[in-house]
């Protein structure tokens, strides 16, 4: 699978969309109409959890900035 950041080529609005094929962008179009421009790719592979945990870190106390 590939997650592919695209623009219109139109109304210059940025989406992410997940294909299986890189091949499967050219079907993608935006909600205007107009086709989409490749900005970035990346493969991945999905994870599906069966179950999952939440662990709250602790807060941090914010630190002074540097001179």
């Amino acid at each position: 699978m590939f997650q592919v950041s695209v623009v219109c080529s139109a109304c210059e609005e940025e989406n992410e969309v997940v294909v299986e094929q890189l091949d499967d962008v050219d079907r993608e179009v935006c909600p205007c109409g107009y086709s989409y421009v490749v900005l970035s790719v990346a493969g991945f592979e999905p994870i599906h959890a069966q179950q999952a945990e939440i662990h709250h870190l602790p807060h941090r106390p914010r630190l002074p900035k540097a001179a």
